[in-house]
């Protein structure tokens, strides 16, 4: 009997043994991984921004890029007018349709500027969205920013 329990008790062990030896190894911390960006990547020192940084002040360093992207609808006459202070220099100025199909007549878009920063200093971004044949009320929706440059 005595050796009947020590084959059983051994049978066990071997079980245990055999079923703990999937549990050791280098697991997880081992693994790379490679993560499933969701949007376009960013070059360094290249900022993006829309309507919802709207008065914002950033901190950037001199020769770094600012793309500024708001909605606009050309074909209701409304544009925006993008001004900025002599150390920022617009290096592109261009209308992206919503509806590259051409099937849609009176959708909208995005403007998009380029801003490159030049000078040290606070810099300004400021923006109207106007009828360009019509005078400017103050009631003109607008988009502004302040660039500190260092």
């Amino acid at each position: 009997m005595n050796r009947m329990i020590g084959m059983v008790s051994l049978g066990m062990c071997c079980l245990i043994a055999v079923a703990f030896s999937g549990c050791v190894g280098p697991g997880p911390q081992n693994q790379t991984l490679s993560p499933t960006p969701t949007q376009t990547a960013v070059p360094v020192g290249h900022l993006v921004v829309n309507e919802s940084q709207n008065t914002a002040t950033v901190f950037m360093n001199q020769s770094n890029l600012i793309t500024v992207r708001l909605a606009e609808n050309p074909t209701t006459g409304f544009q925006w007018n993008l001004t900025t202070t002599s150390g920022l220099r617009v290096v592109r100025d261009e209308y992206v349709p919503s509806d590259t199909s051409g099937k849609m007549v009176g959708a909208g878009g995005t403007r998009v500027w380029d801003i490159l920063t030049e000078a040290i200093g606070e810099q300004q971004i400021h923006a109207v969205y106007k009828r360009s044949w019509e005078p400017a009320t103050g009631n003109e929706s607008a988009f502004s920013m302040t660039i500190v440059v260092m």
